[in-house]
């Protein structure tokens, strides 16, 4: 048996069926062998080893691969959703002034985490140099469907899972076969069966016909086209390929609705999200130590979706954080944003970024934070191999997970809680004065201003020394603790990481003091009664 396996980071797949407009917003699930069988071949030309690996391998591969239709274990409680955008078409409405636009649909489905897909081809089993070569290949795959549809593949000898969507004559694989949703997949033919059609084709077209373009002698040639070359020639389905019935397992098939759309469904009109969750990747990931600088870069990311004027932001109070004259907000409550970055599995890498604004997001703020897709910092790299110090940037790409509460979060996110415990994440440091008792006394000032009549009397506040970040013990002096700009009063340089004990559980994100707009004075739940971190 051979089998392929794909996690999508972001939790999207994007992949427009074969024949459907992108904007009729439909989603080609599960991913056909047609276009699992492109993605690698893509990977080859793209990012293969040309020295080692030749155009034979690549033939030999996609040829075995194509003789039999593979299965699928699809993940469970996918969701079919979709965003809309008002694209500008480059024409003025003389009526209004204003520039034309066209709503355009993005369709994807969104994926449950931790539920890889699954395609295996139960009949094929690879030679050793050919496995090899598939091994190598689909860790190249970087994306399926669309290039935002991210992806890490993995190639696999042996797979003993159940299949969930299977040929219509293979139905008794399905544990309720009975259920079984039928939908249509495109399919590569055989190579035999590809010979066998582009014969027959040949012989129908006129001489010199320009048809002739797309039917080249190798099936593997034939898969390598693109999608507007058959268009172009007026093919209703690519001439190397057939369609084939498949039995879909119902709890495998795209839901309308989400559990989170579904538990905010009945007040959406009464109550706005407070939160937008998102997935970073790049590689590497920022660190951890760098949570400031990544916080800025989000924040100016989002300025940067709303334009400038007379050098000032025309971004709302709840992105830039400043009142119609241009000045810092005074708000004891912080409703607007707080751009926090996140290591979720504690490996030392920043991989999400919440936006948390108290406030709320109105439809404005949303559609704003919706268009944020990459971060980038310049930096700097020395390399002996390439002379004198250059500059390099670093570029991470953004998912929007959604929008949403901390409630419908907190699983994923640590830091939206609720705890009675909780521990720094990053260093905490003063807003003002520093005083006797320090850092605590400081902390219980900003917490009672922060919850105001939430704030619980006996909460109890404590100082430890470090923390430990993916195996690595870190003190406050490993973080950057400086804002960007220049200029502005900072009265606690060295920071400190703080215990906070509540009476009874306070929900989060927690974060205070000096930069936690920005991540600094971030805390997580802390469930240890003793982490050895003292």
């Amino acid at each position: 048996m051979f089998a392929l396996s794909f996690q999508f980071p972001a939790r999207r797949y994007h992949a427009t069926p074969w024949g459907r407009a992108v904007n009729e917003a439909e989603v080609a699930w599960p991913p056909e062998p047609w276009r699992l069988l492109r993605a690698l071949i893509a990977a080859h030309w793209r990012k293969g080893d040309h020295s080692d690996r030749s155009a034979e391998n690549l033939q030999q591969l996609i040829d075995t691969l194509a003789e039999t239709l593979p299965v699928y274990q699809l993940p469970t409680g996918g969701v079919h959703a979709h965003t809309r955008h008002y694209m500008p078409i480059g024409t003025v409405d003389k009526s209004t002034g204003r520039e034309r636009t066209a709503l355009v649909f993005d369709a994807f489905a969104r994926l449950p985490e931790g539920q890889p897909l699954i395609v295996a081809w139960p009949e094929v089993t690879l030679e050793p140099e050919l496995s090899r070569y598939a091994t190598d290949l689909a860790a190249s795959v970087g994306y399926l469907g669309r290039a935002e549809s991210w992806t890490e593949c993995t190639a696999h000898e042996e797979w003993s899972g159940t299949p969930n969507c299977v040929p219509l004559d293979q139905r008794e694989s399905l544990e309720r076969p009975a259920d079984g949703k039928p939908i249509r997949l495109l399919v590569p033919l055989s190579p035999a069966k590809y010979r066998e059609e582009r014969k027959r084709l040949v012989a129908g077209l006129p001489p010199h016909s320009k048809r002739m373009q797309t039917l080249p002698e190798r099936l593997v040639d034939a898969l390598t086209l693109e999608t507007g070359d058959y268009q172009a020639h007026a093919w209703s389905r690519p001439p190397a390929s057939c369609e084939v019935i498949y039995s879909m397992a119902p709890e495998a098939a795209l839901g309308v609705k989400s559990r989170r759309t579904s538990q905010r469904a009945s007040r959406r009109q009464e109550k706005e999200p407070t939160v937008a969750r998102f997935l970073v990747a790049g590689r590497p990931l920022p660190r951890v130590e760098d949570t400031i600088k990544i916080g800025e870069l989000m924040r100016l990311a989002a300025l940067s979706k709303f334009g400038w004027e007379k050098g000032r932001p025309k971004a709302p109070w709840q992105i830039s954080g400043r009142d119609r004259e241009s000045k810092p907000l005074k708000d004891p409550q912080h409703a607007h944003a707080f751009w926090l970055p996140e290591d979720a599995d504690n490996d030392g890498w920043i991989d999400h970024i919440s936006v948390f604004i108290a406030g709320g997001m109105d439809a404005n703020v949303q559609r704003g934070l919706d268009r944020i897709t990459r971060l980038w910092m310049p930096g700097k790299h020395d390399s002996q191999d390439r002379g004198p110090e250059i500059e390099v940037a670093e570029e991470w790409r953004l998912a929007l997970e959604g929008f949403g509460t901390p409630e419908e979060f907190a699983e994923g996110a640590p830091i939206f809680g609720p705890s009675t415990r909780w521990r720094s994440a990053t260093p905490f440091l003063a807003s003002g004065h520093l005083k006797p008792a320090g850092h605590t006394r400081e902390a219980h000032r900003l917490l009672r201003m922060r919850m105001q009549e939430a704030y619980q009397e006996g909460t109890e506040v404590s100082e430890f020394r470090q923390i430990e970040i993916g195996g690595t013990i870190r003190r406050p002096v490993h973080f950057h603790r400086f804002r960007s700009r220049g200029g502005e009063r900072q009265h606690d340089a060295a920071g400190a990481f703080l215990r906070i004990a509540f009476p009874s559980p306070v929900p989060g994100p927690l974060a205070i003091g000096y930069g936690s707009h920005f991540g600094l004075g971030l805390f997580v739940p802390d469930d240890r009664s003793d982490d050895g971190q003292d």
